[in-house]
């Protein structure tokens, strides 16, 4: 294929400008300029007529008017259900440095309260570092 031809890759449903072969890869380029994007050499084919014409006006009004259109998608940010949260503590209490002991990864914060009760009965340290780690997916809002 030659630099320059105009080519449909239908992964994208955009027609861009032939650039190169990287790789596994066709380079292209959007229709005006842009950046370019790598689609499968495989599926792409010489675009159509009114693929082009609808490129090239569509490259034409974005320069006119220097304008670009912009979606916006709502998420919202959620805990995990499919995945346990962790709880764990660290011992900072020492004279001269950090005890350092560790109660391990528990599935609830009572387990690594009582961690600390018993670390502290038998150590007399009384200063913790507690961490809580959990999973979270991003689920879009419709």
């Amino acid at each position: 294929m030659k630099r320059g031809t105009l080519v449909y890759d239908p992964q994208t449903r955009k027609v861009g400008e032939y650039q190169a072969r990287l790789g596994p890869y066709a380079l292209l380029r959007p229709v005006g300029g842009g950046r370019e994007w790598e689609a499968d050499p495989a599926r792409i084919r010489a675009a159509t007529p009114e693929e082009r014409l609808s490129a090239g006006v569509r490259a034409a009004n974005e320069r006119s008017t220097g304008r670009r259109v912009f979606r916006y998608v709502p998420y919202s940010i959620v805990q995990d259900a499919s995945a346990q949260p962790e709880y764990e503590a660290r011992c900072v209490s020492g004279d001269d440095e950090d005890c350092g002991a560790r109660s391990g990864p528990c599935a609830h914060p009572t387990e690594v309260e009582e961690w600390q009760r018993q670390h502290t009965q038998e150590t007399r340290h009384t200063r913790y570092r507690r961490s809580f780690a959990d999973y979270a997916v991003l689920e879009r809002q419709e």
